[in-house]
C-alpha cells in the first residue's frame, strides 16, 4: 500500500483489505486511521512503535469507516459519540498448517474535530498461547512463576502498562493449571482465546454483569482457580482478595510499573493494607523489549555516555544491533521478548505492608533480598546480545 491518493474506484472494503494486508505483512498489533483535514493518514504499531505506511484522500474516509462499523455492529450513523466492538478476520496472507490465521479485532472509534479515528487491535489467536518457557523468563525467574503457581491459594498479580503481555502471561499460567481436575474459571472483559478446561465467561457491563457481580456468582461455582482479566477498581480488589482469602488462586493484572509499584497501587486504593498483605503471593512485573533482528545483526560498540548511564563497562560483553534489512522494514528490529521481575511475598514483606512502611523501605528490602529488576533484566538481554541499549533506554525502566 503507497503513500499514494487512492483512485476514484476505491471502496471502503477494498480500502480495508489493503489495510489489513499490509498490516498483516508486517505483524503490526495496532491500526491507526486518523483524519487530519484533507488526508487520511494509516500508521501501524509494530514491536510496540507507530510507523505511517500510507496517506489517502479523506473523501474514503466515510466508506472505510461505514463499512468498519457494520462488521463490528456499531451505529453507522453515530459520528459524534466513542464506540466500540470487534469483529474476526481471516487472514488472506497467513496461515498455520492447512488452516488460514483468524484475527480478533477489536475496534475503537473517536471523534475528533477532523473526524472520527479508528483504532483496531489486532488479536492472533496462536501468539496469545506461548508456552512459559517461551515469554523471554530467565531460568531463574521462570522458577519463581512455577514456585508462585503450586499455590493452593492467595493473589498472584501480573503488572505493567497496557501492551507489556500480562494477557499472554496469564493464559500461558492458565493453560499450565488447567486440567479435568481443576475447576477453573474467567471473567474477561473481552475473551481474547477460547482455553482448553476453563471455563470463560464475559463480561457486559450493559447488561450489569460486571467484574464485581461476576466474582460473587463465581465463588457459588465452587471454582479452584480464578481468573480476572484486569482489575480496575478498589470493588474489584476487595472481591478479588475476598476470593483469595476463601482458598482459592486468583490471578488477574493491574497497570503498575513495578513489582514494588503495584504494592504502593493497592495501597493507594485504600485497601486495607492486612488484606493486601496476607492474600497476596506474588508480583509478576514486566515489559516487552524489542529484538534484534536475526537478519540483520553487527556487533556494534554503543557510545560511552550510554554504557555510563547504564553503569556497563566498554569490554563486558559484545553489543549487537540490527543494520536493517527487507526482514525489519529497515528498523534493525524484528520482534518482542519478555522482560521480568518477581516479586515473592514472604513474612517480611508481609510484616512491612501490614505496618504500612514508606514505599522506599519496602524498596530497600527487595534490594537487600536481591531482587532481580526490570532494569536488570533488560541489562541481561543486551550484554547477550538479543536486543540494544538503546532500546533499552526506550523502555525506560
Amino acid at each position: 500500500m503507497a503513500n499514494v491518493p487512492l483512485p476514484p474506484e476505491s471502496t471502503g472494503e477494498q480500502l480495508l483489505y489493503q489495510i489489513m494486508e499490509a498490516a498483516e505483512k508486517e505483524r503490526a498489533s495496532d491500526i491507526h486511521i486518523e483524519p487530519k483535514g484533507d488526508e487520511v493518514i494509516v500508521r501501524l504499531r509494530i514491536d510496540g512503535i507507530l510507523k505511517e505506511i500510507a496517506r489517502f484522500e479523506v473523501a474514503f474516509l466515510e466508506p472505510l469507516v461505514s463499512r468498519l462499523k457494520v462488521m463490528a455492529q456499531l451505529d453507522i450513523t453515530a459520528h459524534a459519540t466513542p464506540q466500540e466492538g470487534h469483529f474476526e478476520w481471516i487472514s488472506q496472507i497467513i496461515s498455520e498448517g492447512n488452516k488460514q490465521l483468524v484475527l480478533d479485532v477489536r475496534l475503537s472509534s473517536f471523534p475528533t474535530i477532523y473526524g472520527e479515528v479508528i483504532v483496531m487491535r489486532l488479536l492472533n489467536r496462536i501468539e496469545l498461547l506461548i508456552p512459559l518457557s517461551k515469554l523471554g523468563l530467565n531460568q531463574h525467574d521462570k522458577t519463581l512463576v512455577e514456585k508462585l503457581i503450586r499455590s493452593q491459594y492467595g493473589m498472584i498479580l501480573a503488572s505493567g502498562p497496557a501492551g507489556s503481555g500480562k494477557t499472554t502471561l496469564l493464559y500461558s499460567i492458565l493453560t499450565l493449571l488447567a486440567t479435568p481436575e481443576k475447576n477453573i474459571v474467567t471473567l474477561e472483559d473481552p475473551v481474547e482465546y477460547h482455553l482448553k478446561n476453563v471455563r470463560q465467561s464475559q463480561i457486559h457491563p450493559e447488561r450489569e454483569f460486571t467484574f464485581e457481580s461476576g466474582m460473587r456468582s463465581i465463588l457459588r461455582q465452587d471454582p479452584d482457580i480464578v481468573m480476572i482479566g484486569e482489575i480496575r477498581d478498589p470493588t474489584t480488589v476487595e472481591a478479588a482478595i475476598q476470593a483469595s482469602l476463601t482458598g482459592r488462586l486468583l490471578l488477574s493484572t493491574l497497570h503498575a510499573n513495578s513489582s514494588i509499584g503495584t504494592i504502593a497501587r493497592l495501597i493507594d486504593m485504600k485497601i486495607d493494607p492486612a488484606l493486601i498483605a496476607y492474600s497476596l503471593e506474588g508480583i509478576i512485573a514486566q515489559r516487552l523489549l524489542r529484538k534484534v533482528c536475526q537478519s540483520c545483526k553487527q556487533s556494534y560498540t554503543p557510545d560511552a555516555h550510554s554504557l555510563q548511564m547504564l553503569g556497563i563497562e566498554k569490554d563486558s560483553a559484545e553489543f549487537i544491533k540490527g543494520a536493517g534489512c527487507t526482514a525489519c522494514q529497515g528498523t534493525g528490529y524484528y520482534g518482542r521478548t519478555g522482560i521480568f521481575e518477581i516479586l515473592l511475598i514472604d513474612n517480611d514483606y508481609r510484616k512491612m505492608i501490614v505496618e504500612r512502611s514508606p514505599i522506599e523501605d519496602i524498596t530497600a528490602l527487595a534490594k537487600e533480598k536481591k531482587l532481580h529488576t526490570l532494569r536488570e533484566d533488560a541489562l541481561d538481554k543486551v550484554t547477550q546480545g538479543q536486543s540494544t541499549i538503546e532500546e533499552l533506554l526506550r523502555i525506560s525502566v
